[in-house]
């Protein structure tokens, strides 16, 4: 269990570092033709390990393959490395146990002597940790501290959201020799070959550490990862592109078979709470997006821009997945999966040879969005679609989320896909406080939420407090303007904790409450007889 005197917070963090993208892609070709020898490596044995959760009581504790250490591991693996994966939290899911001091919270994952006996077990030369969320920056210290007691000679690496932003607050841990910051799998490859004497210390980018002197070094990121397909916006139907390999398909599929993958079957807990299909396979067909949403961290850690896998490479991806783990039903986890739209064509109409069910429990852009899409989507298998429009009201969106959206047209695109069959769900975001000289979101306003959500004739919706994550304009405001306190735990920041308090407009008690009634007075009485699962007022 995590030791309360370590637990981290907000104001622990310091400022975050500032993107560093936007230089001249590299080419997955400038990976080392010839790596080093495996039989003469020193560190030749990596564990790659996925923390423990602590999430409020009454979430649904979602748990789906960590993809990123997925892809980590093939790559590793494709250089002739030894790798193991260990899921933490999916290993220890039934294992719920109260936070010390504050019973409204959960940790879920394996205890300590599960975890060390696998660390003395495999004896690895280097233990790699994901740190994607900053509330779960506490599970992943904890890992390093014993990482360090069992294998003290092995070298300790973090990657992720909460790692690539502060850098310098993660290695004040002593137990941590290196942090990512941003894209690992070229960027760990390379860092691996360096400790085995192939690539001069010089030559490497795009990860922090502390130099002979006890300093941190911050040394600016690497390119993104691409081929030889271009990026950009929005492609001309009968553009070559589209026939074109994918920025992004020289990474290998993830290492699927160092998952326990039987294990997220069991559980049953994907991210769509409504599934129709029980054995459920995640896929990326892209990274990033194009919108500036101010409450997001995706547009700069994926570099301000959208790069897509080939209509093909997806599709393998599925196939696989189908034909070697019996999978019934695919999720797309992009953030964006329509950002380009003659794109998401293409995949929608190759889709139709999988023969699957699909959703995008994600989140989908309306504003890239068409009712030929969508026919598209109900063609190949679709049957769930998630709209993030975050606010029903104009003014919040334009002011205070800076989300490209239109509403009128979001209603009408909205009636469109439930007249076609399918099932939508939307994403609605209430507590957005004063920034950019504007008004924070009144409660009148969240209010106007909740009532568009019913008149515009959604399947299911979720109500979320606005929590400022890392990385995020909201956090940089919310820190400037003293709106959380800096002593606030960074477990607590989640989507059902109101940690933001805007004087004399509310308390971030109030906008929780307000979202816990907003979901379950929209979602208790909507019976969705197409899923085994439905509305869980105790978890959801």
């Amino acid at each position: 269990m995590t030791d309360n005197k370590n637990l981290l917070t907000i104001g622990a963090l310091g400022s975050a570092e500032s993107a560093l993208h936007g230089k001249p892609a590299i080419s997955w070709g400038d990976l080392p033709t010839v790596a080093s020898d495996p039989a003469r490596r020193r560190f030749q044995k990596i564990l790659l390990l996925n923390p423990a959760a602590t999430l409020y009581r009454h979430d649904l504790p979602r748990c789906t393959y960590p993809l990123g250490i997925g892809y980590l591991a093939a790559v590793l693996e494709r250089y002739g490395y030894e790798v193991r994966l260990l899921d933490v939290f999916a290993e220890g899911y039934d294992n719920a146990r109260e936070v010390d001091g504050d019973p409204q919270f959960l940790r879920y994952g394996l205890d300590d002597d599960a975890i060390v006996t696998v660390l003395r077990e495999f004896a690895p030369d280097v233990v790699g940790v994901s740190s994607i969320f900053s509330n779960q920056a506490d599970n992943v210290h904890h890992l390093l501290r014993l990482a360090d007691r069992v294998v003290p000679e092995a070298k300790t690496a973090m990657g992720g959201a909460h790692a690539r932003y502060f850098p310098k607050a993660c290695l004040e841990d002593p137990n941590l020799d290196v942090v990512f910051l941003g894209e690992g799998e070229l960027t760990f490859l390379l860092w691996i070959e360096h400790l085995n004497g192939s690539i001069a210390e010089d030559t490497l980018q795009g990860l922090a550490y502390r130099d002979a002197t006890g300093a941190v070094r911050i040394k600016p990121e690497l390119p993104l990862i691409s081929s030889t397909r271009p990026a950009g916006p929005e492609v001309k139907r009968e553009s070559p592109i589209l026939g074109a390999d994918g920025e992004l398909d020289h990474i290998p599929f993830p290492a699927w078979h160092l998952y326990n993958m039987e294990r997220y079957f069991e559980i049953k807990a994907y991210q769509s709470p409504y599934t129709v299909g029980s054995r459920v396979g995640q896929v990326y067909t892209s990274r990033g997006c194009t919108a500036h949403c101010t409450f997001c961290t995706t547009t700069h850690f994926w570099g301000q821009k959208l790069r897509r896998r080939s209509v093909q490479n997806v599709v393998d991806e599925i196939v696989a997945l189908r034909d070697r783990y019996g999978i019934d039903e695919f999720h797309i986890q992009d953030d964006n999966i329509t950002n380009d739209m003659d794109h998401a064509r293409e995949l929608f109409k190759a889709f139709r040879t999988i023969g699957l069910p699909w959703a995008t429990p994600q989140g989908t852009a309306l504003w890239r969005m068409d009712e030929e899409l969508l026919d598209l989507m109900v063609e190949s298998g679709a049957y769930q679609v998630t709209f993030a429009i975050e606010s029903g009201v104009q003014r919040v969106l334009k002011e205070l989320i800076r989300k490209p959206l239109n509403l009128a047209r979001t209603a009408h695109l909205i009636r469109y896909a439930r007249s076609i069959g399918m099932h939508v769900h939307g994403f609605f975001i209430i507590g957005m406080p004063p920034m950019f000289g504007n008004e924070g979101e009144s409660l009148a306003e969240m209010q106007a939420s909740y009532d568009y959500a019913e008149e515009a004739g959604f399947s299911s919706a979720s109500f979320f407090a606005a929590s400022p994550i890392v990385g995020s304009e909201l956090l940089r405001e919310c820190i400037r303007q003293r709106f959380v306190d800096a002593d606030e735990a960074l477990y607590r920041m989640t989507y059902k904790q109101g940690i933001i308090n805007v004087p004399g407009l509310w308390s971030g008690e109030e906008v929780a409450a307000l979202a816990a009634k907003f979901n379950a007075n929209f979602n208790a009485s909507r019976v969705r007889s197409y899923s085994t699962r439905q509305w869980n007022s105790d978890k959801y």
